[in-house]
């Protein structure tokens, strides 16, 4: 099956369309959404990570849509079960996807993720960030591995002109997917605005794919990444106490927001 569940296939007028092949109307359809960002509505693809079935068209829509970032928070295999098909080539060798020739150029394993860096058709770098620290249940233990990512994340956007949508995918492509994708936009917020609207900006997110930022777990920790990143790390541990009191105020308070937002 192309889709996870009929509740998570995504809405017409926000879709990804492809190309359309050999008059095959079926075929322009890829589960993935526009997502919009701080100040543009397109800022991101929400995707399904790729099924074996689907490897091509996912190629193909990082063509078309001129995409120079894909974002992966997700193992291919998690608890030994499969949780998204491995799209790129198992080493330097350069591999076919439907007609697009796709070659590792490099690839930087870290502790709490991997950078690699694609070219599609010999011609056109692509950018793969690789979050390997989410664990198969609930949420990184810290923040401060998801944060730097992110910053990575958000450093190569900016260095890019003229690109399309970054693509942004876990399993389903809408739980770990929401929350770095709120993550990135609510850390432009602050930083620009001195504020956030994290409800509001859940809100927006699932008008155009449902269940964006899926669990409790997964809001209270996009409200613990956002907290954190208003401090430097020395002045947070002076301030534990006061800080863990503070979280354990702001969490019950995401959580409300969260159940309130479900109802």
């Amino acid at each position: 099956s192309l889709s996870p569940p009929l509740s998570l296939s995504p809405d017409d007028w926000c879709r990804v369309k492809l190309t359309i092949l050999n008059n095959n109307m079926s075929s322009d359809y890829i589960n993935a959404n526009y997502m919009p960002g701080y100040g543009n509505s397109r800022q991101y693809i929400a995707a399904q990570g790729p099924l074996p079935t689907t490897v091509d068209d996912f190629w193909r829509m990082i063509w078309e849509q001129r995409v120079k970032g894909v974002v992966m928070v997700t193992n291919c295999t998690e608890g030994g079960r499969t949780k998204c098909e491995q799209y790129w080539p198992l080493d330097y060798t350069p591999c076919l996807y439907g007609d697009l020739l796709v070659t590792v150029r490099s690839e930087k394993r870290e502790t709490n993720w991997t950078l690699r860096e694609f070219v599609v058709k010999s011609e056109r770098p692509v950018k793969h960030f690789h979050f390997t620290a989410w664990p198969d249940h609930g949420v990184p233990e810290g923040t401060e591995a998801l944060i730097q990512f992110r910053g990575l994340v958000r450093q190569h956007i900016e260095s890019q002109e003229n690109s399309g949508p970054t693509v942004v995918h876990c399993s389903a492509g809408v739980g770990r997917t929401g929350t770095i994708i709120a993550l990135d936009v609510m850390l432009q917020q602050l930083e620009r605005e001195k504020a956030v609207g994290i409800a509001a900006f859940v809100h927006k997110m699932r008008l155009s794919r449902p269940l964006m930022v899926q669990t409790e777990s997964q809001y209270v920790f996009l409200h613990q990444c956002i907290m954190d990143s208003l401090e430097p790390k020395e002045k947070m541990i002076q301030e534990a106490l006061y800080e863990n009191s503070d979280l354990i105020y702001a969490n019950a308070t995401a959580l409300r927001e969260f159940q309130a937002g479900c109802s």
